[in-house]
């Protein structure tokens, strides 16, 4: 995937790898939540809002990661673009797998089909 242009590998069909996104996007999710907009200025709200998406990034994809995509940057909408980039990639392989589920279910189905159909044979031969 391309996360502001840098190539980031990561497989979201590896339970590991998403055990690392489930927790870590949470983790994001919640500290940008806590964040007082109204009571902060507005320096200090972009400063931890870059933070909890760059240790995000760092957790999920390792150290040093944030560095190379935001290249010591806090700014917004950099923030912004890397967490839409990063949902986009998500969404794509969601529909790959739901893609991939189909094609399986319609196997399942067949040989459940085949199966029926020579079983209800060799009874009929009893």
């Amino acid at each position: 995937m391309k996360i502001l242009g840098k190539e980031i590998e990561f497989d979201f069909f590896d339970a590991d790898e998403m055990e690392k996104w489930d927790k870590y996007t949470e983790e994001m999710k919640n500290t940008v939540n806590k964040l007082d907009i109204k009571n902060m200025k507005q320096s200090e709200f972009i400063r931890k809002f870059s933070t909890a998406i760059e240790k995000c990034f760092d957790n999920i994809f390792g150290g040093g990661t944030s560095k190379e995509i935001f290249k010591g940057k806090q700014n917004f909408k950099l923030c912004v673009k890397a967490y839409k980039d990063l949902v986009q990639a998500r969404k794509e392989q969601d529909r790959e797998l739901s893609n991939e589920m189909k094609d399986i279910q319609k196997e399942l189905d067949e040989i459940d089909k085949d199966y029926s159909v020579n079983r209800a044979t060799r009874r009929a031969r009893k």
